[in-house]
């Protein structure tokens, strides 16, 4: 008989005007009609005409009964697609230290934007900017210093230092479009001169459901946004509505709550409901400022296309299991080709590939990097941008939401900085990559610069800002200087550290592991040696990643996760007894540390020891009782004692806990066979 195998190791509905329950429409129809024949209105178009005029002034009698009473229309104080299940203001009332009161960061905000303050009365002669939008916003991976808002921040007092000038940094990281309309909602009420908006990378990202959308046809929905512009209509969808489920107040995004980009799939009428719904976010903003009377500049979204692979690829409907295989097949050999310096080949293969599959996302992209090593360099910025676009995890902006953007801007008359545009221009060969971008979205400390000196000229066209004669070459270097000094390279190692560890949660190893290189040449801290360890490990490069795990280790003897993954790396190269040292100090450190207790167990059972293995894997299961891999293995283990009973509750257990496991059905199928049952 075989051994047994040890391990080794929503929203359901969507706020859509609804029209309240009242009368069937037919009905009411049909006994308006009758009563007009009895009556002969129909017959006299003089009494048609009065009794329509009647019903005109009765109706706005009633419209301007509630603008007095302070009812607003839909269309303008709600999100058509969405609502919130709260809302907890971004900026409260705080007093400084001299006893001043301003308005401050909200201490519940800090996980998602950066700490702000601003006067509670705007000053004669200020001029108040906010900066909405996700992460790049926010300045990721570092902060608001560096980010575009703080370039902005340090430039305008020397391009027109007869203003006063407030640059406040509203951006939240992984806020979406419809997040940042809620958060111009409260910001409008801060006495507004300019917004500045840069958003669209992260439509993709929360868990939403569009179906009652998609299921309405388009021209009720046209006609349910005409009505939205009414108080009427507006109170009565207010009275009778009942909203099933909205958005968390704060970001759940699908990569925050699930295993990663596998979590995502191919669907393109969610994709087609995300870009309306971006249309209308955008549109939304853009009738909050003009409420106000603030302008506002639109900022195209850029992103990394040559230097960064897509999320995900998915195979197109339709394709039977032999194409898919084929494909396959094809995509690792153009790789291959790749790394063997036969870019033509590549191309090639590439090609046939695309011929079954054009959407393939990976493939497209080995078609960019071939096309790009042979010079066709038009043809790998269309094949990169299509891999871009057909990316399964879209949390880069589509080709679509550059051109509403901008549509947004122009139909407003609103300032536009098309910074899509302006990185590909400042690309080496026109295609953006590493030399601007620290990962797929964030662009480096020299691009947000760009970014902001853009803002300025956009800011001098529209006339906002009046640049004085000592504006230029000069005094962008005096401030170029002066903020890149105030950034320490301790700092700045710990951002792409940081970084990196995103990237590698999210299975981009290669990108990541460029990010931990660039981390370490700066400082050789045990964050930046524990994260080159934790990618190559990953990687499966586990040789490569030992000597700075030992590092990492030496310098942070008491930070029990270093211990432990140390341990574990151990484990895999077979050195048993320096992992078993390395694994019982972080049960020392952290005695609760779940998934610490399986590996010393796997350890302590390699060694022979099998009676503190049990021990460790039964404490493994009083932490974590759901533990697969802890269930199996202690279940081989009584197996191996004849308490095959006990055995059979553990593999049950494992069975149960992780229905697809590799080896817990196989071992629990041969125990039922022991103990002579089917």
């Amino acid at each position: 008989m075989a051994p047994l195998e040890a391990d080794s190791n929503e929203l359901t509905a969507v706020y859509f005007f609804a029209i309240p329950d009242m009368m069937p429409l037919g009905v009411a129809a049909k006994q308006v009609f009758q009563s007009d024949v009895e009556n002969g209105m129909l017959k006299n178009p003089k009494k048609l005409g009065l009794g329509l005029a009647v019903a005109l002034g009765f109706f706005l009698i009633v419209e301007g009964l509630l603008w007095a009473f302070g009812v607003v229309p839909l269309y303008d104080r709600a999100d058509p697609y969405l609502g919130f299940s709260g809302y907890a203001p971004l900026f409260v009332e705080k007093s400084t230290p001299d006893g001043e009161t301003v308005f401050a960061t909200a201490d519940t905000k800090l996980n998602w934007f950066n700490y702000q303050q601003f006067p509670l009365r705007k000053a004669s002669g200020v001029t108040r900017i906010f900066c909405v939008g996700g992460s790049t916003t926010y300045g990721r991976p570092y902060d608001d210093r560096t980010s575009f808002c703080g370039w902005l921040r340090a430039f305008l007092p020397a391009v027109d230092p007869g203003r006063q000038w407030e640059v406040i940094n509203a951006g939240g990281i992984s806020y979406a479009s419809y997040r940042v309309a809620r958060l111009m909602k409260a910001l409008v009420r801060h006495e507004p001169d300019l917004f500045i908006i840069y958003t669209g990378h992260n439509e993709f990202l929360e868990k939403r459901t569009y179906g009652r959308l998609l299921s309405t046809p388009e021209f009720v929905r046209d006609l349910a946004s005409l009505a939205s512009r009414l108080r009427l209509y507006s109170l009565l969808s207010d009275l009778s509505h009942k909203q099933a489920q909205v958005l968390a107040t704060e970001v759940d995004a699908v990569l925050d709550s699930s295993v990663g980009p596998e979590a995502y799939h191919r669907d393109d009428a969610m994709r087609d409901a995300v870009l309306e719904h971006f249309r209308a976010s955008l549109q939304r903003m853009e009738r909050m400022r003009q409420q106000v009377r603030a302008k506002a500049i639109f900022i195209t979204p850029a992103s990394n296309l040559g230097d960064f692979s897509p999320f995900k690829a998915e195979p197109n409907a339709g394709l039977d299991a032999t194409r898919i295989d084929q494909i396959g097949l094809l995509k690792k050999a153009a790789a291959e080709f790749m790394d063997g310096n036969d870019p033509a080949g590549a191309a090639a293969l590439a090609a046939q590939g695309l011929s079954i599959d054009a959407r393939d996302a990976e493939l497209l992209f080995l078609q960019g990097k071939a096309l790009r090593a042979l010079g066709k360099i038009d043809e790998a910025r269309r094949a990169f941008t299509a891999a871009r676009d057909q990316d399964i995890a879209p949390l880069r902006a589509l080709s679509p939401m550059l051109e509403i953007v901008a549509q947004v801007a122009r139909a407003s008359n609103a300032g536009l900085v098309d910074f899509a545009r302006m990185v590909e221009e400042r690309a080496p060969d026109r295609i953006p990559g590493n030399t601007l971008f620290l990962d797929h979205v964030h662009p480096s400390i020299e691009a947000n610069r760009l970014l902001a000196l853009a803002l300025v000229d956009e800011m001098i066209r529209m006339g906002t800002v009046t640049p004085a004669g000592t504006w230029g070459d000069l005094a962008i270097a005096e401030v170029t200087e002066r903020v890149k000094g105030s950034v320490d390279e301790a700092a700045n190692a710990t951002a792409l550290t940081n970084l990196s560890r995103v990237l590698t949660w999210a299975g981009k190893q290669e990108e990541a592991l460029r990010l931990a290189e660039r981390a370490m040449a700066m400082s050789s801290d045990y964050h930046t040696l524990f994260q080159k360890a934790t990618v190559l490990v990953r990687a499966g490069r586990y040789e490569e990643a030992l000597p700075f795990s030992a590092q990492a280790a030496r310098l942070m003897p008491k930070i029990a996760t270093v211990r432990r993954s140390h341990g574990i790396l151990l484990a895999e190269l077979g050195r048993n007894i320096e992992a078993r040292q390395e694994l019982e100090t972080a049960a020392q450190l952290d005695p609760t540390m779940l998934d610490l207790y399986y590996h010393l167990g796997l350890v302590l059972q390699q060694l022979g020891h099998t009676d503190q293995a049990e021990k460790t894997y039964r404490k493994a299961l009083e932490l974590e009782p759901e533990n697969a891999n802890a269930c199996n293995n202690l279940g081989i283990l009584l197996a191996n004692r004849g308490d095959l009973e006990s055995a059979l509750e553990l593999l049950e257990r494992a069975v149960k806990a992780e229905p697809g496991h590799p080896n817990a059905l196989g071992n629990l199928t041969q125990v039922r066979k022991m103990l002579g049952k089917k």
